[in-house]
């Protein structure tokens, strides 16, 4: 059996969380939302949910909303490049950290929530309701159940049948477990049998370690939010042969909104202060 490589297997198993909810939200300084308050209506074109962050350093199953077909736009380091950046962020005096993340570079990529009707991979996934994909810079989708308590990565696929991928997580991982506030944490243990990778057998056995370490305020070029938490996500994944990898990701989350940012370390990362991301994204608006 071929074997599927630590390069491509972590481009496969590292897992996303969906932020496909709000256009506009509650922190947004300098434009506040409709009523003049804390609520928002996310813009869908149909019977729009809404949203009511409260700011209490809790993000609430709630206060993380799912709206198949909302486009949302990020910046992001071309592939096969690496981003300077800086995990740590700021602290004031205060003891309040900060995360300027006001700069420009990089280029615009959209990500759109999908759902999981009528999509050629339903039959291998069953239980699934959404689907994203899980690098703005690759087709490959990210398969995903939203529950009361958490939301699900059950697998990847190709967006395209003929492309015969598959990859099924056995049992799914649990990206997001609400309520989520700091010093929460859990493990997930995965494996991935029987999957295709471009008609390619692979397999791995992944660890996850999830965090919510910190909390702050993150700048964004056109947005601040003023209490964000972030979660670290550290990932080891073994081979049937071969070295295993390692690899750290941290995510910032904002109620309603989501994810406003995200830095992706290089393979074999162990400083949780690193330096040099393969991916540096962050949420804009009209790029």
């Amino acid at each position: 059996m071929a074997l599927l490589s630590p390069r491509a297997g972590l481009a496969l198993a590292l897992p996303l969380a969906l932020a496909l909810g709000c256009a506009a939200g509650p922190e947004m300084q300098g434009n506040p939302s409709p009523d003049g308050g804390g609520f928002v209506t996310i813009p869908d074109g149909g019977t729009a949910p809404s949203c009511r962050g409260n700011r209490d350093g809790i993000i609430a199953r709630s206060e993380v909303v799912f709206v198949p077909g909302v486009e949302v736009h990020y910046r992001i380091n071309p592939a096969n490049t690496l981003a300077n950046v800086s995990p740590r962020g700021v602290t004031g005096p205060d003891g309040a950290r900060t995360w300027d993340f006001a700069d420009r570079t990089g280029e615009a990529v959209t990500l759109t929530l999908s759902t999981s009707a009528g999509q050629w991979w339903l039959r291998n996934f069953p239980t699934a309701q959404y689907a994203s994909r899980l690098d703005p810079r690759s087709p490959n989708l990210g398969v995903y159940r939203a529950g009361d308590t958490s939301v699900e990565l059950l697998g990847l696929v190709a967006p395209d049948e003929s492309t015969l991928t598959v990859v099924p997580y056995e049992p799914g991982v649990a990206v997001l477990r609400f309520p989520l506030t700091m010093g929460t944490t859990w493990m997930a243990d995965s494996a991935t049998r029987d999957a295709q990778v471009e008609g390619t057998t692979v397999a791995s056995r992944d660890r996850y370690t999830f965090t919510v370490d910190a909390r702050g305020t993150v700048r964004l070029p056109e947005i601040t939010f003023t209490d964000a938490l972030r979660l670290r996500i550290e990932l080891t994944q073994q081979f049937a042969a071969g070295p295993g990898v390692r690899k750290i990701q941290y995510l910032w989350l904002v109620e309603c909104y989501g994810e406003v940012a995200r830095m992706t370390s290089r393979d074999g990362e162990v400083d949780p202060d690193f330096t040099s991301a393969v991916e540096f994204r962050r949420l804009g608006v009209g790029i």
